[in-house]
């Protein structure tokens, strides 16, 4: 499956197209994903988008993901991602 960036960048028919095809766990699994991103870039929106505000946020962001990997291991569950995807560390 293409990943998401790819394909709503291809615009909505195919985004829409991809949706329709997603199992109804991958669908769910996405709109926590997306719900996710729409609130942290709203905060970010809100509290002033500045280089530090950013960095503490995807620094708070990158521990939560940590944690959950390692509760993941702890229960023996298959990790989605083994590190975190970022474009700017």
């Amino acid at each position: 499956m293409a990943t998401i960036e790819e394909i709503s960048g291809q615009g909505t028919p195919a985004f829409g197209k991809e949706l329709r095809a997603m199992a109804d766990e991958q669908l769910m699994a996405q709109q926590l994903v997306q719900q996710g991103a729409v609130h942290a870039l709203s905060t970010l929106l809100k509290i002033g988008c500045t280089e530090s505000n950013a960095v503490d946020m995807l620094a708070s962001l990158r521990q939560n993901a940590q944690q959950i990997r390692k509760e993941a291991d702890r229960r023996g569950k298959p990790n989605l991602f083994l590190s975190d995807q970022t474009a700017f560390n």
